[in-house]
């Protein structure tokens, strides 16, 4: 691993999301690492993007993490990840192994099943 590290945090507000950005957070501290959380919301659910991505800041500024945030219109959460990853040069993107389940989730389907096979930096999948 490197010295400074990028780490994108995939997060519906869902509690293995949260779980994968403590995770983030410890691999940051340990690795100097700048963290960049996203949430892929549909129409309409803009401020519960928000709320969710408030709650990832919160814990981000108590643990005095550089970061970003990011909420993208979309439909496909594993795409927007393997995207932002690729485009911005991440080196490791962190997930939950399950979102908030069929109907509320902002992370439709099997996310981090599609991230671990499409991406091309090393993914980090939190089951606990």
């Amino acid at each position: 691993m490197k010295d400074k590290m990028k780490i994108l945090v995939g997060t519906d507000g869902s509690e293995h999301s949260k779980k994968a950005l403590i995770e983030a957070i410890n691999v940051a501290k340990k690795f100097s690492g700048f963290i960049k959380v996203i949430t892929v919301y549909k129409q309409g659910m803009d401020e519960e993007a928000k709320k969710v991505l408030k709650e990832a800041e919160q814990y981000l500024k108590k643990e005095k993490i550089g970061h970003s945030l990011s909420s993208i219109l979309g439909s496909n959460p594993s795409r927007a990840l393997i995207t932002v990853a690729n485009h911005e040069n991440f080196d490791l993107i962190v997930v939950g192994s399950r979102g908030l389940g069929h109907a509320a989730s902002f992370l439709l389907g099997s996310v981090s099943r599609k991230v671990v096979s499409k991406s091309h930096c090393d993914v980090l999948v939190i089951k606990k």
